[in-house]
């Protein structure tokens, strides 16, 4: 997949508030079966997230995240045999997103850094 099809798969889509986590992680969803396009379509839009996505940590588990606009997307799965059945997306403004250093610093401690939107 490229961006530019990756781009056009999302902008066809319905995307559907998730009502459940409206006050601790708000985002919207599609569903596989259930969006517009193909099957392949949908598998090639979370691989493509998965491939050009970069790996975050959330509540500590990682996932790959991909960065579109003002918005990010991530794949739902347990694990790399698992079949993918939804793709979120979350606006990037309505989070706090922070990066931490693997290694140490010279003085032995972690670093870390956290981005916060202008808005």
């Amino acid at each position: 997949m490229t961006f530019e099809r990756a781009k056009k798969f999302i902008d066809e889509q319905t995307w559907t508030f998730a009502k459940t986590y409206a006050n601790k992680a708000p985002h919207e969803y599609i569903v596989r079966g259930k969006c517009h396009g193909t099957d392949t379509d949908f598998l090639e839009m979370a691989y493509y997230i998965q491939e050009q996505g970069v790996t975050m940590h959330y509540w500590g588990h990682p996932n790959k995240y991909l960065f579109l606009g003002d918005k990010y997307y991530w794949v739902m799965k347990d694990d790399n045999n698992d079949a993918t059945m939804i793709i979120n997306r979350a606006i990037i403004n309505d989070y706090y997103i922070s990066v931490s250093w693997k290694g140490q610093s010279h003085d032995g401690q972690n670093g870390s850094a956290e981005f916060r939107s202008s808005n």
